[in-house]
């Protein structure tokens, strides 16, 4: 099952791209990022397990997403390009 984090800027902007993707029928996750994937320490992110590449593109056109994109990768999480759309 795929497994993907999408990092937002705040806790803002995190909310209103949960509430875009649950009015489209997408079931995200909104959680505290972890740690080490942040600069700051702080952040949230929506946690996906199906439908990214339609999230990304649905939050990209309504402007709440431009951060980065995580993948669980045998129990780790790494970066993958922004092109999933």
């Amino acid at each position: 099952m795929e497994k993907h984090l999408l990092m937002c800027r705040s806790m803002t902007q995190a909310q209103r791209a949960q509430r875009l993707l649950e009015r489209r029928g997408i079931v995200s996750t909104m959680i505290k990022a972890p740690v080490y994937l942040t600069k700051s320490g702080c952040g949230y992110a929506l946690l996906l397990r199906r439908h990214t590449g339609e999230a990304i593109r649905l939050l990209k056109a309504e402007g709440l997403f431009e951060g980065k994109i995580f993948e669980m990768i045998n129990d780790r999480w790494v970066e993958v390009q922004n092109d999933l759309s």
